[in-house]
């Protein structure tokens, strides 16, 4: 019987795969590692060579990962996340102390809160956040961007770990001043006749929106779609149109209510999510502990 290989998978070669992945170049991956463009290149090579599969074609002058590498890039991020946080707590720091986390949020009524305190919790965490369409954040978090995102969805999505911020339903939002506001519910063939300011096509709740209305065979009137809801609402103050948004986005002190919209399907969540490997670092466990269910 063949000796098995003592030989094994090495942090560096590791290191390797994802910066290449991640940059699509083996000469940027080299800086980003601060070795030689040919040390990246016997890392790649030796790997493929003992596997004997190939983990990147090219395209250009850019290296895209295989099918083969894609399953594997989530389990390699989180071993080399694992291994930072373990360098930590060795050195005697804070585990959380010495970490950081790339939030992405769509909602930010629901996930500022959320981020405020866990930075109360842990001051010593380095936060980076930003703003983008759920469908957009998913991609995000699925090609290493992000550590952990905030999304809309109809259901938890599978395949990550998943905390649930809230339940909410989508409404269409209305001045309080104007005749529509004293409405307790809004039909769909009442909603088709209006100017609507929506989210970019990417968003969760303007996906979600649109499936039911196609359900109900209407066409909603989107006059104007944008990107934040800060943009939104200031339109929908100044009386140019009549917002789309969850729920759970308007708070009593704003100049504008939120009417029901006569159907079931229109019911969401909000979910903070990460790729299900990166749950066991610590960072990232102790912010989903310390979200909680509105």
């Amino acid at each position: 019987m063949a000796k098995r290989s003592r030989e094994k998978l090495s942090i560096s070669q590791m290191q390797a795969l994802e910066a290449v992945a991640t940059t699509g170049s083996f000469t940027k991956a080299a800086k980003t590692l601060g070795i030689a463009q040919p040390s990246v290149s016997n890392h790649i090579q030796a790997i493929e060579n003992r596997f004997k599969t190939r983990f990147f074609t090219k395209s250009g002058y850019t290296a895209l990962p295989t099918p083969a590498l894609e399953r594997l890039l989530p389990r390699i991020r989180a071993v080399l996340a694992l291994l930072d946080d373990l360098e930590a707590d060795m050195t005697r720091r804070s585990v959380l102390g010495a970490g950081e986390l790339r939030i992405g949020y769509s909602t930010y009524q629901l996930a500022i809160p959320a981020i405020s305190r866990f930075m109360t919790m842990y001051p010593e965490i380095r936060i980076e956040a930003r703003a983008a369409a759920s469908h957009d954040l998913v991609e995000h978090l699925n090609d290493g961007a992000l550590d952990i995102a905030f999304i809309t969805a109809r259901e938890a999505p599978q395949g990550y770990a998943c905390k649930t911020i809230t339940h909410t339903h989508i409404v269409l939002v209305v001045p309080k001043t104007h005749a529509l506001a004293t409405q307790k519910q809004i039909s769909w063939r009442q909603l088709e006749r209006l100017p609507l300011i929506q989210r970019e096509a990417s968003s969760g709740t303007r996906r979600i929106f649109e499936a039911a209305a196609r359900l109900q065979q209407v066409t909603p009137n989107t006059i104007l779609a944008l990107g934040s809801w800060g943009s939104i609402a200031s339109l929908i103050r100044a009386g140019n149109g009549f917002g789309v948004a969850m729920a759970a986005e308007i708070s009593p002190s704003d100049p504008f209510v939120g009417i029901p919209i006569e159907d079931p399907n229109l019911k969401l969540g909000h979910y903070a999510v990460c790729q299900q490997d990166m749950i066991k670092v610590a960072a990232i466990d102790a912010f989903l502990a310390s979200v909680t269910h509105a």
